[in-house]
């Protein structure tokens, strides 16, 4: 198994050797401030989400077995045998036609739409987009994509000039397959994510988001395709409320010194 890094900050992926092809004084936005900044980054989370897919049986196909089977148990979040066998656009396909590639498929899709590149990219957001969704999703998913990416973008305050100072990172903390058949899967995806800016006059830090995906998938073309998306707010686990959060200056040192969370496989 080899080591790859996507360019920049992209995300690191694992892959195999033979493919066939990220004390002193209280920070500046403390007191106050925090209140608003959090309700900021709920508002624009949800805005994201709300446009960020259609139904889950959105363009879905009735191919495959007409009767839904029992969901296998699944604690691990996919069986790392089951990898990937190429990277298009930077994005891992080529699953296995079962449970463990369907999860695998849904945890590095959705990784692949957590990055910086991903939100502010708009041509590196259709080449991610056309690597991993269905022939009859993907122009769908493209005006939602934009259309999301653009409000968060302008209420986090950034420009083509300030594109770099965003921080915008997303790991799988579990995933739980929901129905699943030969032809069609539904995984849940837990997500811990990072999004702001490291800039002191941003209006809105560096903050914390949790966020369960559902996402579809069918199978096409000899691969596991992302057909749907939607997503609700948590599980959220406690804020510990530290009075000593990371500054901006950090956080904009680690961004660039850590990779992103690898895929899956």
């Amino acid at each position: 198994m080899a080591r790859q890094n996507t360019r920049g900050r992209g995300t690191q992926v694992l892959i195999d050797e033979t493919p066939t092809e990220v004390q002193g004084g209280k920070p500046w936005w403390r007191g106050m401030a925090i209140t608003g900044a959090v309700f900021l980054v709920l508002v624009i989370l949800a805005v994201f989400m709300s446009l960020s897919g259609g139904g889950a049986g959105a363009g879905g196909s009735s191919d495959g077995q007409s009767q839904t089977a029992p969901a296998e148990k699944n604690t691990t979040g996919g069986d790392t045998k089951s990898t990937a066998k190429k990277l298009v656009n930077g994005v891992p396909v080529g699953y296995t036609h079962n449970q463990a590639g369907a999860v695998q498929a849904a945890v590095n899709y959705q990784v692949a739409r957590s990055s910086a590149a991903y939100f502010t990219d708009e041509k590196a957001r259709h080449a991610t987009l056309t690597a991993m969704m269905t022939s009859q999703a993907l122009e769908r998913q493209i005006r939602n994509d934009d259309t999301g990416m653009q409000q968060v973008l302008t209420s986090l305050g950034v420009t083509a000039g300030s594109a770099d100072e965003l921080v915008a990172r997303g790991a799988a903390m579990g995933t739980r397959v929901t129905t699943y058949t030969d032809q069609v899967a539904t995984v849940e995806v837990w997500m811990a994510g990072l999004v702001g800016v490291t800039d002191k006059n941003a209006p809105m830090p560096v903050s914390a988001s949790w966020t369960t995906y559902t996402l579809t998938l069918q199978w096409q073309s000899g691969d596991w395709k992302l057909n749907a998306i939607t997503s609700v707010n948590g599980p959220t686990p406690l804020d510990t409320g530290s009075d000593n959060p990371t500054s901006v200056d950090e956080f904009r040192t680690a961004d660039r010194e850590f990779n992103a969370p690898p895929y899956v496989g």
